[in-house]
């Protein structure tokens, strides 16, 4: 019997992890898979063979670079629209990345392949009515906020809440004081943390206002901070080290032991996005920025449709952690939202006390193996719907 193939897609960097750590998943419960796609440098160490390299090539945020690579996604849609249908995979796995992916999720079910998304478009944010391309399109959604389950069995769309990755590649070999001792930081100093993104535009925008904050910090309380960026694999030193060298600010810039260094952090000052929820699991306080180009922010203003942009919020349902959006995202605004929380005990405590509960919230461990045992039913032919069924059993 021949071996079964997947394609699969994932965007950007996040996504590259998960659909990796997914691919690891499935092999383990059988060696025999063959996997190919469009992805990062992560699916491809995980075995996948990429068509191309779209993470450091597309990973597209916002309207404006849609527009500059119109004609670059229409030639890749093309190829896999060609690919699809000569290659005929057992089944096509689609990571977050609407926009082009809803597209793909069309093109297979019109050639019979079986279509699985794993992580959710934030259609509970904006663009609500892609609900109805997802019953249309979909065979299984493979979800991981509670939420998110509710929202699509309302919907009528069948979904398994298979838990929140993170769980499983958050983990920690050193504590705070080992953290400390290791890369000698200073005992006596809060260490705040700098994540201003995994793309090079999100860097552009969000690291000049984190390092002005700091400067304000430092001028304002003297000997108090020290400060650590800690690199994403997909952002060269050389970008960071650029606009670390125009600011009087004492940042290391470190490429190892990320999740450590970012668990010893008294603070950090994150991008909106995934490292939010990464930050609330190891229960470190923060402040969230985010800014995008000026059509893309007119755009969004008329589309999104709940209160909050941070995944911590959202996931929360309130307001946990402080958010500065596009013209409140300033080094002032910033370095006096984190003055007042590290200021203040109690709500320095509430935060924490909530982020726990956040935390809590996402479930438990094992999320791609879950994953991973609803995409080998699938390829069994056992239909979705007693997929979902059969979930609830799996461990």
């Amino acid at each position: 019997m021949p071996s079964k193939h997947i394609f699969l897609i994932a965007g950007e960097n996040s996504g590259d992890l998960h659909a990796s750590n997914l691919v690891k998943s499935l092999l383990r419960l059988d060696a025999t898979l063959r996997f190919s796609g469009l992805g990062g440098p992560q699916m491809a160490a995980a075995g996948v063979i990429l068509l191309k390299d779209i993470v450091k090539g597309l990973a597209i945020v916002g309207f404006t670079p849609v527009l500059r690579n119109l004609r670059i996604i229409k030639r890749l849609l093309e190829q896999v629209r060609e690919f699809l249908s000569e290659q005929r995979p057992d089944a096509v796995i689609l990571v977050d990345y609407p926009g082009f992916n809803l597209r793909v999720a069309r093109m297979a079910r019109d050639l019979g392949i079986p279509v699985i998304y794993y992580i959710s478009p934030q259609i509970w944010a904006w663009h609500p009515t892609r609900i109805m391309r997802i019953r249309a399109t979909v065979h299984l959604m493979m979800v991981f906020f509670p939420f998110e389950h509710k929202m699509y069995q309302k919907a009528g769309v069948n979904a398994v809440h298979v838990g929140h990755p993170m769980l499983d590649i958050v983990r920690l070999t050193m504590s705070k004081q080992e953290v400390f001792e290791k890369f000698g930081f200073d005992h006596a100093k809060k260490l705040i943390g700098l994540l201003p993104g995994s793309r090079k535009p999100e860097i552009i925008r969000h690291l000049p206002v984190m390092l002005e904050a700091c400067e304000r910090m430092m001028a304002e309380v003297p000997n108090r901070f020290q400060f650590v960026i800690p690199r994403s694999s997909t952002v060269p030193s050389e970008l960071l080290q650029k606009y670390v060298e125009r600011y009087s600010v004492p940042v290391r810039v470190m490429d190892q032991y990320r999740y450590n260094i970012r668990s010893a952090l008294d603070f950090a000052i994150v991008k909106s996005g995934t490292s939010t929820l990464e930050t609330a699991i190891l229960l470190t306080p923060m402040v969230i920025i985010y800014k995008v180009s000026f059509l893309t922010w007119l755009i969004a203003k008329t589309l999104i449709q709940i209160p909050w942009i941070g995944l911590v919020n959202i996931v929360a349902g309130a307001r946990v952690v402080p958010e500065l959006v596009q013209d409140e995202a300033t080094g002032a605004n910033v370095s006096r939202a984190v003055l007042d929380i590290l200021n203040d005990p109690e709500q320095l405590e509430n935060m924490i006390f909530q982020l726990t509960q956040v935390k809590e919230s996402l479930g438990r461990p094992g999320a791609s193996r879950r994953a991973a045992l609803c995409v080998m039913e699938i390829l069994s032919g056992r239909p979705a719907e007693e997929v979902v069924r059969m979930a609830e059993s799996f461990e």
